[in-house]
């Protein structure tokens, strides 16, 4: 049920959703590895939760995730996942700032190669206030555009995934929002 729920989101806007099918288990587990010990991680796009779930896994504690998502019956969705270290917000990355003081980390499964260049460069912008930013793309196209808002750049190919996967894992040089 929940695939056939995915798909038909998709379905009414492939924009917004950006992919027929949800992040595979080891593409969610590549990306949620890549937060490395930190406590306060903001997850963009997060859709259904195949990626939230994973990123749970791997917080701390005393660690917190802040998920922010547009479409409404995803975020029904991830409002069940049984986790007090998660918030579950219904509102578009770019308003992030009206929630989040600091970005440590944040991991992205928004379609950034679908955006227009304006909204695009504007996440682009917030993330580069993070310390760490964890970004999946299908394509390679967007490499030079992320490069320049990260000191560093690594990326991670994931083929178990359809369509297979780049993980961005990008650092900025110790810039964070106050």
């Amino acid at each position: 049920m929940k695939s056939q729920s995915f798909i038909n989101e998709f379905l009414k806007s492939p924009v917004k959703v950006g992919s027929v099918i949800q992040s595979s288990k080891i593409l969610a587990r590549t990306m949620a590895h890549q937060i490395n010990g930190s406590l306060d991680v903001v997850e963009f796009g997060a859709g259904m939760g195949s990626v939230t779930e994973h990123i749970l896994r791997r917080l701390p504690p005393n660690g917190r995730l802040i998920c922010f998502e547009i479409n409404s019956k995803f975020c029904e969705h991830l409002m069940t996942i049984d986790d007090p270290r998660l918030t579950v917000i219904n509102d578009g990355a770019e308003n992030c700032h009206k929630y989040v003081g600091r970005l440590e980390c944040v991991v992205s499964g928004l379609p950034l190669a679908l955006f227009s260049k304006t909204k695009r460069q504007e996440i682009l912008d917030i993330s580069s206030k993070s310390r760490r930013f964890i970004q999946f793309q299908y394509s390679l196209v967007l490499k030079d555009t992320i490069k320049e808002h990260f000191s560093d750049v690594r990326i991670k190919f994931v083929p178990l995934n359809f369509p297979p996967a780049f993980v961005f894992v990008c650092t900025s040089s110790g810039k964070q929002t106050s």
